[in-house]
């Protein structure tokens, strides 16, 4: 017999999405930061379907799951991570064409 004035439970029949989102961040984060610093030469290819797939997509789930968990510290982590770097990925590749200069590095530097 359940008592009405109960709050509901968290659904906890799915894995701890907390590795899921940490790894993306981490890994993406890492990658962005070596190729900036110009440790490797792979390209922009390789850090930006990172950012869309891992650290974009993957990382936004993750914060999705942490949802239906009840964590909302996790959630909003994770969902707001994703999403900035699915907004970095369509920065650089849909780069204004009035763009001057250095003015986008700049913008994404501050």
């Amino acid at each position: 017999m359940t008592d009405a004035t109960q709050a509901p439970r968290a659904v906890t029949s799915i894995a701890d999405p907390g590795p899921l989102g940490l790894g993306a961040f981490a890994l993406t984060t890492f990658v962005l930061s070596v190729f900036n610093a110009g440790l490797i030469g792979t390209g922009e290819g390789v850090v930006l379907g990172l950012a869309l797939a891992y650290g974009g997509i993957a990382q936004f789930a993750a914060g999705m799951w942490e949802f239906v968990k009840g964590n909302t510290f996790g959630a909003v982590a994770f969902a707001s991570y994703g999403a900035f770097w699915v907004s970095f990925w369509w920065l650089l590749n849909h780069v204004p064409a009035d763009t001057k200069g250095r003015d986008l590095t700049h913008g994404i530097a501050v």
